[in-house]
C-alpha cells in the first residue's frame, strides 16, 4: 500500500487473507497474515511507509481508510482498527457522533468484536484543550497559564491581556492542530504596523492605548476566532525559541522515548511543517518520573492508552509545565526515537488481546 502526502487522496492495495486456522484442500492448517486498519480523514502521517514496514516484519499488513468510505469495509477480515492516522481533525465537521457510530458499527459486526486504539471515547474528551486541561490543572498538574474563552464570548483581547499582566501571548483554539490559525500577540506602548497579519501564524501587536485597540489586527483576529469557536489565550514562553518543546511518547501504557521539538529561526511554532527540528534527546530521571505520573492519571482518566504523547515547555522553576497532551491521532516520532517494532508490537498485542 502506498499513500502520497500533499494529495487528498489514499491508494489502498488489498491484500488476499487466508482465514486463520483454517484448513486447506490438502489438510494443512494455515494462519493468515494479520491486517491493521488505520482510519483516515484525508492523508495519514507521514510516517506511515515506516509503519507498514515495521508491522510487514510481524507478518502484518496495514489498511488505510477513509471515514467516508468505511461503511463499505467488510470489517470481519481486520484484526484491529486505530484512530492514529486521523490527522486534520479540527476541520472535519460531526466528527464525534461520526466515529462513535463508525465503532460502534465495527465492534458490533466483528467476530469477538474489534478492538479499537486509542478508545474511541478520547474522541470527545482527548482532542479538544478545553475539555481536559483545565480538569488536569485541577489535579494539580503544572498546566501552562491560560485564560478559557468559550465561543461567543464577548471580551476583548486587551481586557484579557490588562487582567493578567501579561504582555506578550499566544492565542489559539482549543481544538487545533499544526498551529491552526493561532497567532502570537505583544503588547505596544506605540502602535506600530504589523509585518503580515495574513500570515498563518503572525506576531502582531496590540496598542496599550485603549483607543487604538478596536482597530488593530490583533483584536479584529481575537474577536474572529472567538465567534467560531473556543480559545485559549497563554503568556508567551520566552524558551521556547531557545530550547522548544519536549515531548514525552509513551507507548504500550509506558515511557518510550523524549524528543526535543526547536522552532525555526524568528520562528515561534515548534513544528517540522514550518521549519522547526525532531531530534531525539536523553530526558532526566525527574523528568521521566513527572511524565509517568502524569501518564499514569491521564490511564485512570481514558482507560488503556496505547500510545499518548505529552507537550511541555521549561517551568520558571526548572521543572516542566504542561502545554498539551496528544492521545488520539498524535506524531510519535517513531523514527527519531527508534521505536517502530516496539509501537508496532504493543499494536499487535492489543489485537491479540480482544
Amino acid at each position: 500500500m502506498s499513500a502520497q502526502d500533499g494529495a487528498t487522496s489514499v491508494s489502498v492495495v488489498a491484500t488476499v487473507i487466508i482465514a486463520a486456522g483454517r484448513p486447506t484442500a490438502e489438510g494443512i492448517r494455515v494462519t493468515r497474515r494479520r491486517r491493521i486498519a488505520y482510519l483516515c480523514l484525508t492523508i495519514p502521517h507521514d510516517d506511515l511507509p515506516d509503519v507498514e514496514a515495521a508491522f510487514a516484519r510481524h507478518d502484518t499488513d496495514v489498511e488505510i481508510v477513509k471515514l467516508a468510505d468505511a461503511d463499505q469495509i467488510n470489517w470481519s477480515g481486520i484484526d484491529l482498527l486505530s484512530l492514529r492516522m486521523l490527522r486534520y481533525f479540527h476541520l472535519e465537521p460531526d466528527l464525534i457522533p461520526r466515529i462513535d457510530a463508525l465503532c460502534a458499527r465495527v465492534r458490533a459486526n466483528a467476530p469477538g468484536g474489534l478492538p479499537v486504539v486509542n478508545p474511541p471515547g478520547l474522541v470527545a474528551r482527548g482532542l479538544d484543550k478545553f475539555d481536559y486541561l483545565p480538569r488536569l490543572a485541577d489535579a494539580g498538574v503544572p498546566v501552562v497559564p491560560t485564560e478559557w474563552v468559550s465561543r461567543g464570548t464577548p471580551v476583548t483581547l486587551h481586557t484579557i491581556l490588562e487582567r493578567t499582566g501579561w504582555r506578550r501571548a499566544v492565542v489559539k483554539p482549543t481544538l487545533s492542530a499544526r498551529g491552526w490559525n493561532a497567532f502570537r500577540v505583544t503588547r505596544a506602548e506605540i502602535p506600530i504596523d504589523d509585518p503580515d497579519p495574513t500570515a498563518d501564524h503572525p506576531h502582531l501587536t496590540l496598542p496599550d492605548d485603549s483607543d487604538a485597540v478596536a482597530g488593530s489586527n490583533a483584536e479584529r483576529r481575537f474577536a474572529e476566532l472567538t465567534a467560531m469557536t473556543t480559545v485559549s489565550v497563554q503568556p508567551f514562553v520566552d524558551e521556547i525559541t531557545t530550547r522548544g518543546e519536549t515531548s514525552f511518547v509513551f507507548i504500550g501504557g509506558r515511557y518510550s522515548h523524549a524528543i526535543a521539538k526547536s522552532v525555526a529561526e524568528n520562528g515561534w511554532i515548534a513544528h517540522e511543517s514550518f521549519g522547526g527540528v525532531n531530534k531525539r534527546v536523553e530526558a532526566t530521571p525527574a523528568h521521566i518520573a513527572w511524565a509517568e505520573e502524569l501518564h499514569s492519571l491521564l490511564c485512570s482518566w481514558f482507560e488503556q492508552l496505547r500510545y499518548a504523547r505529552i507537550d511541555t515547555l521549561p517551568a520558571p522553576d526548572g521543572g516542566l509545565q504542561l502545554l498539551e497532551c496528544e492521545l488520539v491521532a498524535p506524531r510519535l516520532f517513531l523514527r527519531e526515537g527508534g521505536a517502530l517494532d516496539r509501537y508496532a508490537r504493543s499494536m499487535l498485542g492489543a489485537a491479540a488481546t480482544a
